[in-house]
């Protein structure tokens, strides 16, 4: 028999705004794995009732909603965030209420809170597989690209210190508005022009993906000799992209909306219906999908959603997603993935062409991957 009481939790992830459309794949993903688990007879036999917002891609809105869901709508528990920024808006909050956040986006790494449970790829999850495949099939030149707040900078401070790791060589590094202008992407096709590297990466995030891809092409550069390697660069971008601008750039995630498993094309499949066939799954989405679950296996576990009875519990538990088996580290409160490498075919869909079948462990402060700061370490190129 279902309670009359249910378990709310708060749904934070924009429809609207810069990164509107990956984070729209995030709330339906979100929102799939509700009413899954409802339609199974919910948590001890109480409903999950989200309560949602559109946070408009705005970090001071994230911040003002996230206080509501605390303080008015009384959840103890917000699935949500996308860009650093946001998230670093909402942590306080969260913290400050004795709150949990559930976090479901690749990021830079190098952070812990006891009151974030991060379900995205850490750096050690996806940069060290692509910058090993990189350099192993187009070189060891690199231009950075990004957007300009805090995901971008860590993360190009990552990979530039994998590729220098390796012998390789950092050409040049620059920064665009969030809101990229038409002469933003004029000037990073100048630079890129001017170095002629191997590979460009970007971690340009949100609408400004498009464009900047469209010009790359546009500019006569080949993806075949030259690809862009981006982390922040989804099936919900590449939709947008006609197949001949997205083919041949490569990414890296844990999951891809082509991944032929039976888990992933259920996955899919269920996604699909209830969406629609333009509307794909992206990485960031299957992680907002299984935390869910692993929320509501904690739950059912610790009978409460009180940090101090869910946090014991979630590290306890682990659940089938469609990227494979997952569990939450209880050192770090990150992640255990699977990582991937993958390249937009001819029909603008991802082909996995690195998937070693291993999960890996969370490492989001770089532990095993810090250079030795013992030795002289090799300077970046500016050209």
């Amino acid at each position: 028999m279902m309670h009359s009481e249910s378990w709310r939790v708060g749904v934070l992830f924009s429809e609207t705004g810069v990164t509107g459309a990956v984070e729209k794949t995030q709330r339906a993903a979100t929102l799939l794995a509700i009413d899954e688990i409802n339609a199974s007879g919910g948590v001890l036999g109480r409903v999950i009732e989200p309560i949602a917002y559109d946070p408009q891609s705005t970090p001071n809105l994230y911040k003002e909603l996230a206080v509501k869901l605390c303080d008015e709508d009384r959840v103890r528990v917000v699935f949500g965030c996308h860009m650093s920024s946001t998230r670093k808006a909402v942590l306080p909050v969260i913290e400050a209420r004795d709150a949990l956040l559930f976090y479901p986006t690749l990021y830079e790494g190098f952070e812990y809170s006891r009151h974030c449970i991060y379900t995205g790829a850490a750096p050690n999850q996806n940069s060290v597989q692509l910058v090993d495949f990189l350099t192993k099939h187009y070189g060891k030149r690199v231009f950075l690209v990004g957007s300009n707040y805090v995901y971008p900078y860590e993360s190009n401070r990552t990979i530039s210190d994998l590729f220098l790791q390796v012998g390789g060589q950092v050409l040049d590094e620059m920064y665009v508005p969030l809101n990229l202008k038409t002469e933003d992407v004029a000037k990073i096709i100048r630079h890129i022009r001017a170095a002629q590297p191997d590979v460009i990466y970007s971690t340009i995030v949100g609408d400004g993906i498009i464009p900047f891809y469209t010009a790359f092409k546009e500019a006569g550069f080949d993806a075949a000799t030259m690809p862009i390697a981006s982390q922040s660069t989804s099936e919900a971008d590449v939709i947008r992209m006609r197949p001949e601008v997205a083919e041949g750039h490569i990414t890296a995630a844990p999951f891809f909306a082509s991944l032929d498993t039976p888990r992933a094309r259920a996955f899919v499949s269920a996604y699909q219906h209830r969406y629609g066939l333009q509307m794909l799954p992206t990485a960031p989405a299957e992680a907002a999908y299984f935390q869910v679950y692993l929320y509501a296996a904690a739950l059912q576990r610790a009978g409460g959603d009180g940090l101090e009875q869910l946090l014991p519990a979630l590290y306890d538990v682990e659940y089938d997603a469609p990227q494979g088996a997952v569990k939450i580290d209880r050192l770090t409160n990150h992640t255990h993935l699977w990582p991937r490498v993958a390249r937009v075919n001819a029909q603008g869909s991802y082909d996995i062409v690195y998937d070693p079948s291993l999960r890996v462990a969370p490492d989001p402060f770089m532990r095993e991957y810090r250079p030795d700061l013992t030795q002289a370490f090799p300077h970046r190129v500016q050209v």
